[in-house]
């Protein structure tokens, strides 16, 4: 069910609630704080014009990951998703699998509590802060909420855009231009000389974007400045380039960027530098690229792709795909806002799969060259755009100098150790008395320690992600036990906030104790299985026997959460019109109830125009809707035809437009059967 789809239904239940029932607010609210009690200081961060309740702010306090039961079991996303992913299997493992689906869910729906059981309260303060006008968004830094005025954030994000590297596609007479058929025509010709290149003609189908658009544009607040800052995003989200950016990553795994000094996270970090001795007179930095991405020139980086493939001896062949790919997917470093399209005119671009590829071959690129000069530091450790060093005390300004010397656009900033300690990514890294390095946990000051909390309607996996993470890094990062412990208590103090209770953490620190004690025994690593997975709404009383049954044919499940606050309430990139979407659409009579349901990979515009030129023409061979209208002499109501379901992956057409075709309560139009025949549908409509 779209999002739409469910606070309309929730709207209608509640109209009809309200009629009989007196709300009380305070009343509603006390089984949700008796859950998570505490209110985070300074999470929500209101700055727009609005006053809200303490409904409202008790809500927000739970993160944009909330997620609320939705108000009626998805039963039609778990078939069709199961379908999708049993569509080629063969027939008998299909039939089993169905029957065995069927009986489950049928199961629990029967099990389940007749009494309409949502969170009435939760939805009534959903709809009441829909209806705000406002922006919700995540801030730049930690995961606080910020809030601004519609009018603000549209502000602000065009001053961004008028004082930035951009500038908007125009026409020679200063008309706008819409640039997504020349991006289209360029994508076509790079993809089928791609699958030229490499010897894969089907390279040209698995890369190409059925439905592609011109990349949307969102910012995130940057609250921790002073004055408030805004962080663009580009969502690449259907792009033409979009599968060929990422063929290209996928691709260039094969030549791993090893002559810089990058790590990949800070138990890395630990494991270089745990032994190190700090010599006399050198002290701990840090330093941090400004604006890393937009501030790669991309000529230079993909230059050094170049480089970089020669110094492996790719195939020669394989090195023209790969730098055309590069080349079109920066070129077409384009944008949209609020209708108009924009085209950034340097630096890699926030959200472009590429964009952290050709920043770490850059910046490696640039640690070569500078570190043959005896100002370069001695210790030098890269995290993306961060990097920890040791430098001589007396020689940092010209280090610094030297370092933003180097390139037009790089510069960097620095930081110094206060009283022996410096913090660096998550880790606050001391010096000992014996001139050695000892290390604990850092948490910057953006922290708020708000995650998943356990009244969200979450896998129980999911919960714990977070502190998995954690007690991952408190086993793998060595600390003396009085840090340890510290951190301990920290973990426990997290949880407690998000409403879960120790013994929660215990389980999950003792299982991490016990991995690592397995990983020093043994250099042996367990072969991971491969598995099939299909994506299903948590729902708990379906997804949960659900979980047996499938596994029982190697089919995992990997659960997502619907109706977060996220979904809910978050719009900040501009919306596709609906005739401009692809899934599945019905075409009406005017003068008989029967319709014509069908699915399109494209804009459904360009569907339905294709169908009124076949009925315009009488080309009964084109369109089961033209014979309709030739063979009763009826007309077709163009304006009912439309889409009734906006589906963005491919793999689940199938099975959407032929459970609406099995579901269809209208005589169809339809000459030709459904693409699948499926028991589960009949679980859509309630019947058996």
């Amino acid at each position: 069910m779209l999002i739409s789809e469910e606070v309309a239904a929730v709207v209608k239940l509640m109209d009809e609630l309200e009629k009989t029932v007196e709300v009380d607010l305070n009343e509603q609210w006390k089984h949700i704080q008796d859950v998570v009690r505490e209110m985070i200081e300074n999470f929500v961060i209101n700055l727009s014009s609005i006053q809200f309740t303490r409904e409202e702010l008790h809500l927000l306090n739970k993160g944009l990951n909330f997620a609320i039961l939705p108000v009626s079991a998805p039963i039609a996303d778990v078939v069709n998703n199961i379908e999708s992913a049993i569509q080629y299997q063969c027939h008998s493992i299909k039939s089993a699998v169905r029957l065995d689906v069927e009986k489950c869910i049928s199961r629990s729906i029967n099990s389940q509590n007749k009494s309409r059981n949502i969170d009435f309260d939760t939805w009534c303060v959903v709809r009441r802060l829909k209806s705000r006008k406002v922006v919700y968004s995540r801030a730049d830094k930690g995961n606080a909420i910020v809030i601004m005025d519609n009018s603000d954030y549209d502000s602000r994000v065009s001053d961004m855009i008028n004082s930035g590297p951009y500038e908007e596609c125009k026409y020679k007479n200063g008309k706008p231009r819409d640039p997504l058929n020349t991006m289209v025509e360029q994508a076509n010709i790079t993809r089928r000389q791609v699958a030229h290149l490499m010897g894969e003609e089907k390279l040209d189908r698995k890369l190409h974007v059925p439905n592609p658009k011109v990349a949307s544009l969102y910012c995130l607040p940057k609250v921790h400045k002073n004055p408030l800052a805004m962080r663009p995003i580009s969502s690449n989200i259907c792009t033409p380039t979009e599968k060929m950016a990422a063929w290209l990553v996928d691709e260039l795994r094969k030549y791993p960027v090893t002559q810089g000094k990058s790590l990949k996270n800070s138990v890395e970090l630990v494991k270089q530098v745990e032994y190190l001795e700090i010599r006399r007179g050198e002290i701990l930095v840090s330093f941090d690229v400004t604006a890393l991405f937009p501030s790669v020139p991309v000529n230079e980086a993909i230059k050094y792709l170049r480089t970089h493939l020669e110094r492996y001896r790719a195939p020669p062949n394989h090195i023209e795909a790969y730098m055309s790919v590069a080349e079109l997917s920066m070129k077409q470093n384009l944008f949209m806002f609020r209708g108009k399209n924009y085209k950034q005119v340097f630096g890699l671009s926030m959200g472009s799969k590429l964009s952290p590829l050709l920043a770490e071959i850059f910046m490696s690129n640039f640690e070569v060259e500078a570190e043959g000069n005896k100002l370069f530091p001695r210790i030098w450790k890269r995290y993306v755009d961060d990097i920890f060093a040791l430098v001589k005390e007396r020689t940092l300004t010209q280090t610094l100098d030297f370092l933003n010397s180097r390139h037009t656009t790089i510069k960097f900033t620095v930081e110094k150790e206060v009283e022996g300690k410096l913090p660096f990514l998550d880790l606050l890294i001391t010096r000992k008395d014996n001139n050695k390095l000892k290390f604990g946990i850092y948490r910057k000051p953006t922290s708020t320690d708000r995650y998943i909390t356990a009244d969200s309607n979450h896998f129980g996996g999911q919960k714990q992600a977070a502190f998995h993470s954690m007690a991952h890094r408190i086993f793998n990062i060595p600390m003396e036990e009085q840090e340890f412990l510290a951190e301990k208590e920290t973990i426990y103090k997290a949880a407690e906030l998000n409403g879960y209770d120790k013994h929660f953490v215990d389980k999950i620190l003792r299982k991490h104790e016990r991995k690592k004690h397995r990983r020093d025994a043994t250099t042996l690593i367990p072969k991971n299985e491969e598995i099939r997975r299909v994506s299903l709404p948590f729902y708990p009383t379906i997804t949960n026997p659900l979980k047996h049954t499938l596994r029982r044919y190697g089919i995992n499940i990997a659960h997502k959460s619907v109706n977060t606050l996220r979904e809910l309430l978050v719009n900040l990139k501009d919306k596709a019109p609906q005739d401009e979407r692809a899934g599945i659409y019905k075409i009406p009579c005017k003068d008989c109830d029967a319709v014509y349901i069908g699915q399109t990979r494209r804009k459904v515009k360009v569907r339905l125009k294709e169908h009124r030129r076949a009925v315009e023409m009488n080309k009964t061979s084109e369109s089961s809707v033209a014979t309709h209208k030739v063979s009763n002499q009826h007309e077709i109501d163009w304006d009912k035809a439309g889409l009734i379901k906006s589906i963005n992956k491919i793999g689940l057409l199938n099975a959407w437009e032929s459970m609406y075709i099995a579901t269809a309560k209208q005589p169809l139009m339809n000459d030709d059967d459904a693409p699948i025949n499926s028991i589960l549908f009949n679980l859509t409509t309630g019947r058996k």
